[in-house]
């Protein structure tokens, strides 16, 4: 059979291995059919063995649809901020983000000015040409920062309409204030009339300790402006004060 030919061929050498195939092409064999490997040279050698037939048996398979290593052709990694890894700043914005629009502005309503913080009239002025309210007891509340200041006391340093003795440098040296209307302080000092019982120590002492001395040794509310008692305050009031200092 034409197989175990082809196998023995290849034990012989090249003349007859050329006859053989004549004589195998007369034979009536197909001679395009017959393996080239039959026809091919054998070589072997010291140890028989082909170093052809060896070098195929030692190549490995390789599977036509293998693919490659993922992890030897994936492509290296990149630092942080390389290019590749930068964002972009369309990638930082959303694609359905709209930008920043100012909120619209409210159309002002003028109305009457009120004391409430608030440009009511419109006129970029806050709680202006608002009129004082005055109080049961004397004095006025003012709009201050958006609400009405409270009436004030009734008596914070003076019963209002009192007096009180006070000095002047010139004249007679005597004089007299009067608590205002919402008993806050006290008026100016108005020179008027010394009184006799101390006209004597005017003329001679004139404006001094002597003489607001004799005011309060009379009787008279007189204003410390000499500081009579030592306590280093000339504001106070010594003398009979009842009806001229606030109460308690």
């Amino acid at each position: 059979m034409l197989p175990s030919t082809v196998v023995r061929l290849a034990a012989v050498s090249r003349p007859a291995c050329w006859l053989l195939l004549a004589v195998s092409c007369a034979a009536g064999v197909a001679c395009n059919r017959l393996p080239l490997l039959a026809f091919r040279e054998v070589t072997r050698d010291a140890r028989g063995i082909d170093p052809v037939d060896a070098a195929a048996e030692a190549k490995p398979d390789l599977a036509p649809d293998s693919e490659p290593d993922a992890v030897a052709d994936a492509a290296p990694d990149l630092p942080p901020d390389s290019p590749a890894d930068r964002p972009t700043p369309v990638d930082l914005l959303a694609p359905d983000r709209e930008p920043d629009l100012p909120p619209p502005t409210a159309t002002c309503q003028p109305r009457s000015e009120i004391c409430n913080g608030i440009d009511d009239d419109c006129n970029g002025q806050i709680d202006d040409r608002l009129t004082p309210v005055p109080c049961p007891g004397g004095g006025e509340r003012f709009c201050v920062a958006g609400r009405m200041s409270e009436c004030p006391r009734r008596c914070e340093e003076c019963l209002p309409g009192s007096r009180r003795v006070c000095f002047v440098s010139f004249c007679t040296y005597w004089g007299l204030q009067t608590c205002a209307s919402d008993g806050r302080a006290f008026g100016p000092c108005r020179e008027v009339t010394v009184p006799p019982e101390c006209e004597a120590v005017a003329k001679g002492k004139k404006r001094s300790a002597e003489l607001e001395k004799c005011c309060v040794d009379n009787g008279y509310c007189c204003l410390d402006e000499f500081d009579l008692d030592r306590d280093n305050d000339r504001t106070e009031m010594l003398g009979r004060c009842d009806n001229v200092r606030c109460g308690p």
